[in-house]
């Protein structure tokens, strides 16, 4: 059984005449019989009764009739929805976003985008760059805000670069006075605090650490950038964070540095899957991202 049978159905029972109905469906009498006779032969049932030139409904007609509107206008309902997902006026939209950009800029895109898109279901998840990856491919999100460094992203991803961001020292001002030392790799008496193995930003820091033979024999390892920029703040502590981290929590308290030489900037950017049916609400989202960060 396939939809066009109850449609064709549905107007030969309100006409009442088999002529008539093809004329308007626009197709001739002996297909549109043709048509009927295959549901009945579905169903196991005769449809109508004839009376001369018309026919009437048999019981089981009259019961097919009622369910079969229940179908169309169902089947209605669902393009009209599918149709308000697509021009981004109704729905959901799933946003990945590493956890500085969730700082800095989501509360501003948010407002705007529930202003311009009230009828919108907006999820916002603060995730690690690798989790932003997996899930845009596993359709767990729509989109992502992540970074690239000297990495090749998925082959079936895309990646539209907003801004690059440099690499900074930071300390507190009691102990700017081993800045230097620290990026020279000399000693000095302060702990390295440090986002925990596995994430991408720690394997940066790792590897200028060791590029520049720096001394870091005592390392803290937090998972979020707010308490390692307290750690820093109130401690005998330094790290190495990309600038936009950096510009969390400003404090007077704390000194940043420019590294030098300087670890290859990251680009941050939109994440999107390639080939894949992009909702109307994802190119507002993703118009506004734009708006506010791209450089």
């Amino acid at each position: 059984m396939e939809l066009r049978h109850l449609r064709y159905f549905k107007v030969v029972a309100e006409l009442q005449h088999f002529h008539q109905a093809a004329e308007k469906l626009h197709i001739t009498q002996p297909a549109l019989s043709n048509q009927m006779k295959q549901l009945e032969e579905e169903l196991n049932t005769a449809l109508f009764h004839r009376v001369g030139r018309h026919v009437k409904l048999s019981e089981s007609g009259a019961k097919v009739l009622e369910v079969a509107n229940k179908i169309l206008n169902e089947v209605d309902l669902l393009k009209e929805a599918v149709s308000d997902i697509e021009s981004g006026q109704t729905g959901s939209l799933r946003i990945g976003v590493l956890q500085s950009i969730n700082a800095l800029y989501c509360r501003e895109i948010v407002l705007e985008f529930d202003r311009l898109h009230p009828g919108i279901a907006l999820h916002i998840e603060e995730l690690s760059n690798r989790q932003i990856e997996q899930r845009l491919l596993t359709g767990d999100i729509d989109v992502g805000i992540g970074f690239i460094l000297d990495k090749k992203y998925h082959h079936d991803l895309l990646f539209e670069s907003l801004f690059s961001e440099a690499w900074k020292l930071i300390i507190n001002h009691e102990s700017a006075k081993y800045a230097s030392a620290i990026m020279q790799g000399q000693p000095h008496p302060l702990k390295a605090v440090l986002l925990p193995e596995g994430f991408e930003t720690r394997s940066v820091v790792d590897q200028f650490f060791e590029d520049h033979q720096i001394f870091t024999s005592k390392i803290t390892e937090v998972n979020t950038i707010s308490f390692i920029l307290d750690l820093v703040e109130n401690g005998m502590a330094f790290s190495i964070l990309p600038e936009a981290f950096s510009r969390l929590n400003t404090s007077a308290k704390r000194r940043e540095y420019d590294l030098s030489p300087a670890p290859k900037e990251r680009q941050i950017g939109l994440f999107t899957v390639k080939d894949r049916l992009r909702k109307k609400s994802v190119e507002h989202f993703c118009t506004l991202i734009r708006n506010q960060l791209k450089q």
